[in-house]
C-alpha cells in the first residue's frame, strides 16, 4: 500500500530495507541519496525513483514537496523475457 510523506528541507526522511520500492515526486522537488549510489537523484513532479538496494536511503524536499512510497515495482517485461530465456528454473509454478 503506498504511503504519502509530506517533506522539507534539511528534514530528511529515513527509509531502510525498501529495496525495489518506488518513490513518485508528488509535488515539488526532492533529492534522493541512497547508499552505494555515486550519484544522488532529484525529482520533480511526476516523476519516480526506484530503490536499488537494502541500504539506507534519504529523501529530502528542496524548499518543500511531498512524495508517494509504492510498494515493489513491477518487473519489466524484457527482464522476464532475459530471466526465462536464461534462467527457467525460476518460473517453475506448483499446483496444490
Amino acid at each position: 500500500m503506498p504511503t504519502d510523506h509530506e517533506l522539507r528541507s534539511e528534514r530528511p526522511l529515513r527509509l531502510e530495507k525498501a529495496r525495489a520500492r518506488v518513490i513518485e515526486c508528488l509535488s515539488g522537488t526532492a533529492w534522493i541519496t541512497a547508499y552505494a549510489q555515486f550519484d544522488d537523484c532529484v525529482l520533480r513532479s511526476g516523476e519516480r525513483y526506484t530503490i536499488p538496494n537494502d541500504g539506507l536511503v534519504l529523501v529530502e524536499a528542496v524548499g518543500s514537496g511531498r512524495i508517494r512510497v509504492h510498494g515493489t515495482a513491477a518487473p519489466r517485461p524484457a527482464l522476464l523475457r532475459w530471466l526465462h530465456r536464461h534462467r527457467p528454473q525460476t518460473f517453475i509454478t506448483r499446483n496444490t
